[in-house]
Parts: C-alpha cells; structure tokens; sequence
C-alpha cells in the first residue's frame, strides 16, 4: 500500500522570471510503503525501489521561462532539472530517519504538455519495485502535485509590466536600485536580501525576513481588496482555491487565530520571534496535546504519537491525514484518490483495516 503526499498542499511559483526571483519551481513529495497483513502491518523501507513520473507532463521549461533566466538567479542548471538536480520523473530516495522515501524540488509547472489552459493540479505516477527483481510490487497513478502561478501581484500592480512597477515601487520606498538593475541585465532574488527559510538565505542582518516584508508591507493595503479572502490577492488564488481540506470545508479560514492569523499576526509574530515556514500552525491548537505536532517538528515532518507501541514514530501524520490546506477528506475529488481507493470514499485513513486484513478503527475516532 502507497501513502503519498505533497509537503505543503500547494507549491507557489512565478508567471514570470525575467525581472526578479521570489520562489523557483520545485516540488516535494513523499512517500511511505506499507505490506498489509492479518497478523501485522509492515512498514517498507529496504529491498524496494520507489519511481516516480509526472502523468502527461514531460517538459516545464518550454511552459515557463525560469530555465531562460536560471544562471542570473545562480542556478546553472540545465532545462527541465529543478533546483535539487532533480527532474520530472526519477527515483525517489529514502529519507534521513530512514521511514519514508523522498525527491525533492519537483520542476513541475501548472501547464500539461500540449494545453495552455492552467491545471494547478498535477498528478504523479508512483511505482513500488522489487530492488532485486524489478517486479513491480505496487503502483499508485494519481497523486496531486499541486503547483500554481496564480500570484496575483496585477491586482495592485498593474496588469502591464506588473513586475517592473514593483521593482520601481521597492526603490521609490526603500531607496534600492532594483530596477536600474535590471535595465542594464542584472536581476536579483528576494532572498539576497530578505531572509527565506524555504530556500535556506540567511538575508542581510538588519532586514526583515521575507515573509515579514511582505505580509507586513502589504496588510494595510488589503481593504482595498475586493476578494473576500484577502490570501487569494497573493496566495493562489480565486481560481486554484489551494486551501481546499476539511478545515476549509468546515468554515476555517486562514486569518483564524488558530491558524495563521491577520496577515498583521503574520508579521507581527515574526518580528516577536517566530521563524517563518519553520514555526507554524500546530493541529494540538484545536486538538489538544494528544494531536500536537511532535516537539520541535512541523506537520509534515511528524509522526504519530497516541496510537499502538509499534505504530508510534513510524507512521507520519501527513500519510494519513493528507498536506496542510488539502487534509481528508478534501473538496477537491483529485485529493481523495488514495481514500477512496482504500475505502470507496474520501476520508482520512483512520481504519485497522487500511493497512491491517481486519476491521476497526485506527486512533482518534472523529478527530
């Protein structure tokens, strides 16, 4: 049995590299194998080899001019290669703690080979093989690789040369010189200056991180937003509605304070102390101490704590409740595939007989 996810439930990249670089494509994606059995459940992690193919979607540089502008930004990286050297299919490698597999930095784009209309919902081929034999033990077709350039940035910036009015907007405030810059071909990242935990840039001492520049910057500005959820100006979007799990469907928003909070809170905890991308909402917040992330981990990085001995710390909490912003059971049916498969509908995957030849139910009944 394959249990598999994205790390975040949705990768943001750019329309456009030509004048700057705040994020470049690049996908997560993990995966844990089980062998079901009456009397135990194994979890896999030697004698097997994991593959991994993006379906119907075989190029990205040809739908997205990152690889044109790549070295400027410092990546000498070849068309079609992600910013780990990794490609759109490839195999996928066994994690640090050794209980799950791995391939990082995904360049999948949001366009599939010969369509121009945007799918922000890619999916991924997973094929388990024996190392030895190359049997193949197990396949699952479809697993969401969510990418989208839906960032918004015309709303506010103009729909022509929306990046160069930004870049002249930075210097007007801050009296940099980004745009001259680029005029005369030298293009810059967000990160030389903001620090970002994502792609690991220590910034310059004495400014904000990125995530605080911009959410700090930017809060006073969204009541002018006609979008009744002010994330969707910047975060994708109205059209790839990304936060799209159960919480979603049950009325949480965002701005709960539970959650990330007003993007106010967002700047503001930074500037307290919180670490961006490394401190962030704990599912213990609504679901009490038993349901925390495990201590100074993230969700996607947890593993389950208050079931039987022999499953604690070795099923992550991300293989049976799906990523952050598209937990099961999604309102996106794509998301559900693995449930549904598992059980003949969506749900998070909380039955023995999931992995066990039984019946029963797993920990946590309803939560």
């Amino acid at each position: 049995m394959i249990l598999a996810n994205n790390d975040t439930g949705m990768h943001c990249i750019q329309p456009d590299y030509s004048a700057f670089l705040i994020l470049p494509p690049g996908n997560n994606l993990g995966v844990q194998v089980f062998e079901k059995g009456k009397d135990k459940a194994e979890l896999i992690t030697s004698g097997i080899t994991l593959e991994y193919e993006v379906n119907d979607n075989t190029s990205s540089a040809d739908k997205v001019n990152f690889w044109e502008y790549a070295k400027d930004y410092g990546y000498d990286i070849a068309p079609n290669v992600g910013i780990t050297g990794n490609k759109l299919k490839g195999v996928l490698k066994l994690s640090s703690d050794k209980k799950y597999f791995e391939v990082t930095a995904i360049p999948v784009v949001p366009y599939n080979d010969g369509q121009k209309q945007v799918n922000p919902y890619q999916t991924v081929k997973i094929t388990v093989k024996d190392s030895s034999s190359g049997k193949v033990l197990a396949v699952q077709d479809k697993v969401v690789l969510p990418v989208s350039d839906e960032m918004m940035c015309s709303n506010c910036h103009g729909t022509q040369d929306t990046d160069k009015n930004i870049l002249m907007a930075h210097d007007g405030s801050n009296g940099t010189k980004l745009y001259t810059d680029l005029t005369q071909g030298k293009r810059h990242r967000c990160n030389e200056c903001h620090s970002d935990n994502v792609l690991n840039a220590p910034g310059k001492d004495g400014l904000p991180a990125l995530s605080q520049a911009i959410h700090g910057f930017h809060s006073s500005r969204m009541g002018m937003s006609k979008l009744a959820n002010q994330c969707y100006n910047c975060h994708p979007g109205e059209v790839t509605k990304c936060n799209r799990g159960v919480m979603a469907a049950n009325g949480i928003t965002c701005a709960d304070s539970k959650c990330h909070g007003s993007m106010e809170n967002v700047s503001q905890t930074i500037l307290n102390g919180r670490r961006p991308w490394l401190d962030e909402p704990d599912c213990g917040a609504c679901h009490g101490a038993d349901y925390a992330v495990n201590i100074g981990m993230l969700y996607r990085s947890s593993y389950l704590v208050n079931g039987p001995d022999d499953m604690n710390g070795e099923i992550k909490c991300i293989s049976c409740h799906n990523s952050a912003h598209s937990e099961w059971p999604s309102t996106l049916p794509l998301d559900n595939v693995i449930p549904v498969q598992l059980y003949g509908r969506p749900d998070f995957i909380r039955k023995c007989s999931a992995c066990h030849e039984g019946t029963g139910k797993l920990h946590g009944a309803g939560r």
